[in-house]
């Protein structure tokens, strides 16, 4: 089921990931690494301008932050995401994506440090 690409949407489909046996959940992740903007396309109702923005991030930013979510969802950690309020919906500006954590997921070998995977998307005030 696609949910909406909003805070509320991404918290249920990671619980709904995290509840999926383990080689049903290594199954979805890997699907996520492989192709993370198909893969987004096909669980979340995105709009066209997001599916645009989407596939504009780089080959390589795209396989990071697929590898990285796939990871840290594997070890059963919640990925923390936030997805700010723009206002006005039909604004389809894009204006920061940060991700802290990514280099540190990139391989699935478990940290001693634990760090966190937060993914946040701002948008400028005008």
């Amino acid at each position: 089921m696609k949910e909406n690409f909003d805070n509320a949407g991404v918290a249920q489909k990671v619980a709904t990931l995290l509840a999926l046996p383990l080689a049903e959940r290594a199954l979805e992740m890997q699907l996520l690494k492989a192709d993370f903007a198909v893969w987004m396309e096909h669980n979340f109702n995105l709009k066209a301008h997001q599916v645009q923005q989407l596939y504009e991030f780089p080959q390589g930013f795209q396989k990071q932050l697929g590898t990285a979510i796939g990871n840290y969802l594997m070890q059963g950690n919640i990925l923390q995401f936030q997805k700010d309020d723009k206002g006005d919906d039909d604004d389809p500006e894009f204006k920061e994506l940060m991700v802290h954590g990514l280099d540190e997921w990139q391989d699935t070998v478990v940290r001693l440090a634990f760090t966190p995977l937060f993914i946040r998307i701002s948008y400028r005030m005008t």
